[in-house]
Protein backbone atom coordinates (compact mmCIF):
# COMPACT_ATOMS: atom_id res chain seq x y z
CA UNK A 1 0.00 0.00 0.00
CA UNK A 2 2.88 2.36 0.81
CA UNK A 3 4.33 1.62 -2.57
CA UNK A 4 1.00 2.36 -4.27
CA UNK A 5 0.71 5.68 -2.44
CA UNK A 6 4.30 6.58 -3.32
CA UNK A 7 3.62 5.69 -6.95
CA UNK A 8 0.46 7.81 -6.88
CA UNK A 9 2.39 10.75 -5.44
CA UNK A 10 5.07 10.38 -8.09
CA UNK A 11 2.51 10.25 -10.88
CA UNK A 12 0.70 13.22 -9.39
CA UNK A 13 4.00 15.16 -9.15
CA UNK A 14 4.82 14.21 -12.75
CA UNK A 15 1.41 15.49 -13.82
CA UNK A 16 1.91 18.77 -11.93
CA UNK A 17 5.44 19.17 -13.33
CA UNK A 18 4.27 18.44 -16.89
CA UNK A 19 1.37 20.92 -16.48
CA UNK A 20 3.74 23.60 -15.15
CA UNK A 21 6.21 22.87 -17.98
CA UNK A 22 3.41 23.11 -20.57
CA UNK A 23 2.23 26.44 -19.18
CA UNK A 24 5.80 27.73 -18.97
CA UNK A 25 6.45 26.62 -22.56
CA UNK A 26 3.25 28.32 -23.69
CA UNK A 27 4.26 31.54 -21.92
CA UNK A 28 7.78 31.36 -23.33
CA UNK A 29 6.36 30.90 -26.82
CA UNK A 30 4.06 33.91 -26.32
CA UNK A 31 6.99 36.01 -25.05
CA UNK A 32 9.15 34.91 -28.01
CA UNK A 33 6.36 35.90 -30.40
CA UNK A 34 6.02 39.25 -28.63
CA UNK A 35 9.81 39.81 -28.86
CA UNK A 36 9.71 39.11 -32.60
CA UNK A 37 6.75 41.47 -33.03
CA UNK A 38 8.55 44.21 -31.07
CA UNK A 39 11.71 43.64 -33.14
CA UNK A 40 9.68 44.09 -36.31
CA UNK A 41 8.11 47.27 -34.96
CA UNK A 42 11.53 48.51 -33.84
CA UNK A 43 12.95 47.89 -37.32
CA UNK A 44 10.01 49.72 -38.92
CA UNK A 45 10.42 52.66 -36.53
CA UNK A 46 14.16 52.83 -37.18
CA UNK A 47 13.49 52.84 -40.93
CA UNK A 48 10.90 55.60 -40.48
CA UNK A 49 13.40 57.57 -38.37
CA UNK A 50 16.04 57.25 -41.10
CA UNK A 51 13.55 58.44 -43.71
CA UNK A 52 12.48 61.38 -41.54
CA UNK A 53 16.11 62.32 -40.93
CA UNK A 54 16.80 62.30 -44.69
CA UNK A 55 13.64 64.34 -45.32
CA UNK A 56 14.63 66.84 -42.62
CA UNK A 57 18.08 67.14 -44.19
CA UNK A 58 16.47 67.73 -47.59
CA UNK A 59 14.17 70.44 -46.18
CA UNK A 60 17.13 72.03 -44.39
CA UNK A 61 19.01 72.16 -47.70
CA UNK A 62 15.98 73.68 -49.43
CA UNK A 63 15.65 76.28 -46.67
CA UNK A 64 19.33 77.16 -46.94
CA UNK A 65 18.98 77.47 -50.71
CA UNK A 66 15.96 79.75 -50.34
CA UNK A 67 17.78 81.78 -47.69
CA UNK A 68 20.73 82.21 -50.05
CA UNK A 69 18.38 83.27 -52.86
CA UNK A 70 16.67 85.75 -50.53
CA UNK A 71 20.05 87.17 -49.54
CA UNK A 72 21.02 87.57 -53.20
CA UNK A 73 17.71 89.28 -53.95
CA UNK A 74 18.12 91.53 -50.91
CA UNK A 75 21.63 92.49 -52.03
CA UNK A 76 20.40 93.14 -55.60
CA UNK A 77 17.59 95.31 -54.29
CA UNK A 78 19.97 97.24 -52.07
CA UNK A 79 22.37 97.75 -54.99
CA UNK A 80 19.55 98.98 -57.25
CA UNK A 81 18.25 101.34 -54.56
CA UNK A 82 21.74 102.72 -54.02
CA UNK A 83 22.25 103.17 -57.77
CA UNK A 84 18.89 104.90 -58.05
CA UNK A 85 19.80 107.19 -55.15
CA UNK A 86 23.11 108.05 -56.85
CA UNK A 87 21.29 108.92 -60.11
CA UNK A 88 19.01 111.20 -58.17
CA UNK A 89 15.91 109.10 -58.64
CA UNK A 90 13.85 107.30 -56.10
CA UNK A 91 12.30 110.34 -54.44
CA UNK A 92 9.60 110.91 -57.04
CA UNK A 93 7.31 108.12 -55.81
CA UNK A 94 7.11 106.36 -59.19
CA UNK A 95 6.86 102.59 -59.34
CA UNK A 96 8.87 100.38 -61.61
CA UNK A 97 5.81 100.35 -63.88
CA UNK A 98 6.51 103.98 -64.70
CA UNK A 99 10.17 103.43 -65.57
CA UNK A 100 11.60 104.71 -68.83
CA UNK A 101 12.55 101.26 -70.13
CA UNK A 102 9.56 101.10 -72.49
CA UNK A 103 10.66 103.01 -75.55
CA UNK A 104 8.24 104.82 -77.82
CA UNK A 105 9.40 102.98 -80.93
CA UNK A 106 8.81 99.49 -79.48
CA UNK A 107 5.66 97.58 -80.32
CA UNK A 108 3.65 96.30 -77.34
CA UNK A 109 3.71 92.55 -76.90
CA UNK A 110 0.05 92.40 -75.97
CA UNK A 111 -1.90 92.47 -79.24
CA UNK A 112 -5.31 92.22 -77.59
CA UNK A 113 -7.45 95.34 -77.67
CA UNK A 114 -9.41 94.52 -74.53
CA UNK A 115 -10.51 97.06 -72.01
CA UNK A 116 -7.70 97.07 -69.44
CA UNK A 117 -8.10 96.80 -65.73
CA UNK A 118 -8.37 100.15 -64.03
CA UNK A 119 -5.14 101.10 -62.33
CA UNK A 120 -5.31 101.12 -58.56
CA UNK A 121 -4.17 104.32 -56.89
CA UNK A 122 -0.39 104.61 -56.92
CA UNK A 123 0.08 101.93 -59.60
CA UNK A 124 1.54 102.67 -63.02
CA UNK A 125 0.05 101.83 -66.37
CA UNK A 126 0.59 98.60 -68.28
CA UNK A 127 3.65 98.72 -70.55
CA UNK A 128 1.99 96.31 -72.97
CA UNK A 129 -1.32 97.96 -73.77
CA UNK A 130 -1.12 101.21 -71.83
CA UNK A 131 -4.75 100.86 -70.74
CA UNK A 132 -4.72 98.66 -67.66
CA UNK A 133 -2.90 98.98 -64.39
CA UNK A 134 0.45 97.28 -63.93
CA UNK A 135 -0.60 94.62 -61.44
CA UNK A 136 1.40 91.57 -62.57
CA UNK A 137 4.99 90.90 -61.55
CA UNK A 138 6.93 89.04 -64.26
CA UNK A 139 9.50 86.42 -63.33
CA UNK A 140 12.48 86.03 -63.27
CA UNK A 141 13.21 89.75 -63.81
CA UNK A 142 10.62 90.86 -61.19
CA UNK A 143 9.34 93.86 -63.19
CA UNK A 144 5.88 95.08 -62.19
CA UNK A 145 4.89 96.35 -65.59
CA UNK A 146 1.85 94.63 -67.18
CA UNK A 147 -1.86 94.09 -66.64
CA UNK A 148 -3.38 90.61 -66.28
CA UNK A 149 -4.44 90.17 -69.95
CA UNK A 150 -1.05 91.30 -71.23
CA UNK A 151 0.75 89.06 -68.74
CA UNK A 152 -1.14 86.06 -70.10
CA UNK A 153 -0.10 86.89 -73.65
CA UNK A 154 3.46 88.10 -72.95
CA UNK A 155 6.39 85.87 -73.86
CA UNK A 156 8.98 88.36 -72.58
CA UNK A 157 9.11 91.29 -70.18
CA UNK A 158 8.28 94.54 -72.00
CA UNK A 159 10.63 96.48 -69.68
CA UNK A 160 13.82 94.51 -70.15
CA UNK A 161 13.10 91.89 -72.82
CA UNK A 162 13.89 89.01 -70.45
CA UNK A 163 12.08 85.76 -71.34
CA UNK A 164 9.12 85.27 -69.00
CA UNK A 165 8.97 81.97 -67.13
CA UNK A 166 6.24 82.92 -64.66
CA UNK A 167 4.15 85.73 -63.26
CA UNK A 168 2.59 86.78 -59.96
CA UNK A 169 -0.55 88.88 -59.68
CA UNK A 170 -0.06 91.61 -57.03
CA UNK A 171 -2.94 92.73 -54.83
CA UNK A 172 -2.51 96.37 -53.82
CA UNK A 173 -5.41 96.51 -51.36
Amino acid sequence: MWAALAEQRRSHLRLIVSTVEARAAKRLKAKDDEIERVRGMNWALEERLRNLYMEAQMWRDVAQSHEAAANVLRADLQRVLEAQAVRGGGGDGQDDAESCCWGENQVPICAEEEVGTPAPAGVGRCKGCGDGGAVVLLLPCRHLCVCAPCAAAAQACPSCGCAKNGSVCVNFS
